[in-house]
């Protein structure tokens, strides 16, 4: 296994790359590492020349990946909806797990909670684990959801105003705090689980540009775009507290996703409206922001 470092290096590497809630389904470890299959053990052991079996293929470092929508990948090939989690096989964990010859089990979920991964996602990590990443907080009170609802019902009442920030402000205020309590119970839980694992907390990127706007890819109020990136931010700002909190290792992902926001010409996430299975007990419905088919390196 290369060293902490180059993990992180791997991992920052991998998320800025360009292109090349119901209990979740077990999620079984796969090794980066070349395997051999049984029909190839087969024809070994049967060969002419007398040529030993080969050995069983080396298992690497054990690495569990916990988080929501921007951890799994929806929408980036190949992703399974199993479960609703919506997973994808090219996320940053996997491509983590390649890099740095990493067993991993993916137990990350498209919608989940802070309370779903503490109940649903923790109780994945094995006493062996020598590396967890987790990111999560924007589904929590269905902060995101409710968001992106708000902002698109109200972007057409002031085209170039800011409905959606006038509406939802102070319960943004209120929100956030609320959030943050939430997740010091899980960052707790965490630590308890792995005490001996290197845990890599993993912050939101910027989904819409610092200025400017695309209502033809977000339908929102012009003065709204900079609120989305507020809430990420604030989001983002929770997750370092934790990890400054805990003394764990911060991927900050602001400024690597500049210029791969929704309304670039190289996106790393696009907004649409569709249906989305979520890690609660409802189905919920409504625009939602993912990321791109070849992105995910770059933002999520």
């Amino acid at each position: 296994m290369r060293g902490p470092v180059a993990v992180l290096a791997v991992l920052t590497l991998g998320l800025v790359s360009a292109c090349s809630d119901s209990d979740a389904p077990a999620a079984e470890p796969t090794s980066a590492s070349a395997s051999t299959s049984p029909s190839a053990s087969a024809s070994a052991s049967a060969s002419p020349s007398g040529s030993p079996t080969p050995e069983a293929p080396t298992v690497g470092p054990q690495y569990v990946a916990l988080g929501d929508s921007y951890a799994a990948a929806p929408g980036v090939p190949t992703t399974s909806g199993a479960g609703g989690c919506f997973r994808s096989s090219g996320n940053y964990a996997q491509l983590v797990a390649s890099a740095a010859d990493l067993t991993v089990t993916d137990v990350t979920c498209s919608g989940a909670t802070t309370a779903t991964v503490l109940a649903q996602q923790v109780t994945r990590i094995t006493p062996d684990a020598e590396l967890v990443t987790i990111g999560v907080g924007g589904n929590d009170f269905d902060l995101f959801t409710k968001l992106i609802q708000t902002c698109t019902s109200l972007a057409g009442s002031d085209p170039e105003g800011t409905p959606c920030s006038d509406t939802v402000r102070a319960e943004l205020d209120k929100t956030l705090p609320k959030i943050d309590a939430n997740l010091d119970g899980l960052f707790d839980a965490i630590a308890a689980a792995a005490p001996s694992a290197k845990v890599v907390v993993v912050g939101y990127p910027d989904l819409l540009p610092a200025s400017g706007g695309c209502p033809d890819r977000a339908p929102l109020a012009t003065g709204d775009f900079a609120l989305l990136n507020e809430v990420t931010h604030g989001l983002s700002d929770l997750l370092r507290g934790q990890a400054e909190r805990l003394d764990l290792d911060f991927v900050d992902l602001e400024g690597p996703s500049r210029g791969h926001d929704i309304c670039s010409r190289h996106p790393g996430s696009t907004a649409r409206s569709s249906p989305r299975t979520a890690r609660s007990p409802s189905t919920r419905s409504g625009s939602s922001s993912r990321p791109s088919q070849a992105r995910h390196g770059a933002l999520l």
